[in-house]
């Protein structure tokens, strides 16, 4: 039937209104047609909801899927062997300082002391050379002041800002008839935050053709980093010859046949990943949760972050909490907490004010060791936490300890408390006035109850021992 539900109802009651016609069995099969074109109707209704609704679904899932982090499995386009990275040394230091010659003479010179090298190694001597020699010009850079880029400048000066290194390192490389291009692109620099739309770009770096194949070189951030208004030299290999897919997350082209990728991306993801450093990877990670780099807590004053790789549990880490206060930073000490697994690092933190807080991360690959910045969120507090809640103190150490139970600072004098650790160690000790040695259980745990005996003001630490008499803090909590 063609007629609408609204219709066919109106029809079973002109037919009911007849008393004769009703107990006529022609009559009675028409309402039980119109009854079963009813309630096809009303499934038919039910389903294109359901439709619509599953469409609704699909189309979140295809937003949040738009959020791609790129992936490799090599951190380098091209590696060098040891041995090919010592002779490129001894080439470079056996070229003269900037101050003892010109940029013709120099040229002249690094030529004849390359020429039997190949064209990977020509390109790293002349890398080498660049990070060493020329400094970066923060100072210039912060005040707006006019920044001399060209080759003959920056060679005759020593400093420069990111297109004077980029174009320094083209010059000389083309008198070595190697194949090299400057690129403009949008940088998560020093001056980056996170959210900020990006309208011109703000960073210049090379890529050279080596095997017939474009690879990035980035000599500024090779040569060391800004720190506040401040540049400090040091080294970084791992942006000679980087991953294309890795070095995109903070280093987008404003041409995109530069991304030399496998997929393009588009700024609009760029803009929306957190701040990934190269040295996430050079530690071992892969990948990450949460994907976007500014979080927003409308409900909640507590959030996660995880970090994937392998051996994880033999890396370490460290994190900072900075909230942004009437254009003040204050650090937040004791608002993370960081478990190691061995495929992954987790982080939780807390925020106990409403507002902006800048949240960095950092890592190396062996624990105890100085760690180095890798990471940056940015995570937007709408609303005051109900209460004020802190984790305990971690201390560094090589030795993984998880705090199951209790996971927050603050323990109350007197009060009855479970402990549930994991940890790598064989024995740890709970120092609450007494020593208590503890050895894990049959599940691997290291459990414990007790009476808090700690006054208020004291301490209870976690440890190991080293000694007869002494031992090392491991987590510390305050008592109140």
């Amino acid at each position: 039937m063609g007629c609408s539900s609204s219709k066919l109802n109106e029809s079973i009651n002109i037919l009911r209104e007849n008393e004769k016609e009703k107990d006529n069995p022609e009559t009675l099969e028409i309402i039980e047609k119109i009854k079963e074109q009813n309630i096809k109707n009303e499934n038919n209704k039910i389903n294109k909801y359901d439709e619509q609704e599953n469409e609704n679904k699909n189309d979140d899932i295809k937003v949040k899927a738009k959020i791609r982090i790129p992936k490799a499995t090599k951190l380098k386009e091209i590696e060098l062997s040891f041995s090919e990275k010592e002779s490129s040394k001894s080439v470079a230091n056996s070229l003269p300082k900037r101050t003892q010659t010109n940029l013709k003479s120099f040229k002249d010179l690094i030529k004849s002391k390359t020429e039997k090298l190949n064209q990977k190694l020509k390109s790293y001597v002349l890398f080498l050379w660049i990070c060493d020699n020329i400094t970066y010009d923060a100072k210039s850079y912060y005040s707006g002041a006019k920044v001399d880029c060209t080759p003959e400048g920056v060679f005759k000066t020593g400093l420069s800002v990111c297109s004077g290194y980029a174009r320094l390192y083209k010059d000389i490389a083309l008198y070595l008839n190697l194949e090299v291009e400057c690129v403009s692109c949008y940088a998560k620099g020093a001056s980056y935050r996170l959210g900020q739309n990006m309208y011109k770009s703000n960073h210049e770096y090379n890529v050279i053709k080596l095997d017939n194949k474009w690879c990035p070189i980035d000599s500024t951030w090779g040569a060391g980093y800004v720190d506040g208004q401040n540049f400090n030299k040091c080294f970084k290999e791992i942006y000679f010859l980087p991953n294309p897919e890795l070095l995109i997350t903070s280093h987008f082209p404003i041409d995109d046949k530069w991304q030399l990728t496998k997929e393009k991306y588009s700024l609009e993801e760029f803009i929306k990943w957190p701040i990934i450093k190269l040295q996430f990877y050079e530690f071992g990670f892969k990948t990450l949760e949460p994907k976007e780099g500014v979080i927003e807590l409308k409900n909640s004053n507590k959030q996660k972050f995880i970090f994937y790789g392998e051996e994880v549990n033999k890396k370490g880490a460290s994190c900072k909490i900075n909230l942004f206060y009437e254009s003040s930073v204050i650090k937040q000490n004791n608002l993370c907490k960081i478990n190691f697994y061995n495929d992954r690092l987790e982080i939780d933190c807390i925020f106990n004010k409403k507002g902006e807080y800048e949240v960095e991360i950092f890592g190396n690959n062996e624990r105890g060791k100085e760690t180095h910045y890798m990471l940056e969120y940015k995570v937007i507090v709408e609303k005051d936490a109900k209460e004020q809640l802190s984790f305990p103190k971690f201390y560094s150490g090589k030795e993984e300890i998880t705090i199951i139970e209790p996971i927050y600072d603050f323990l109350k004098s007197g009060e009855k408390i479970k402990f549930k650790i994991k940890s790598d160690l064989d024995e740890i000790i709970i120092i609450d006035q007494i020593w208590n040695y503890l050895k894990k259980n049959k599940e691997g745990y290291f459990e414990f109850e007790t009476i808090i005996k700690s006054s208020r003001g004291q301490s209870l630490k976690i440890s190991k021992k080293n000694g007869p008499n002494n031992s090392s803090t491991l987590v510390e909590y305050n008592i109140i």
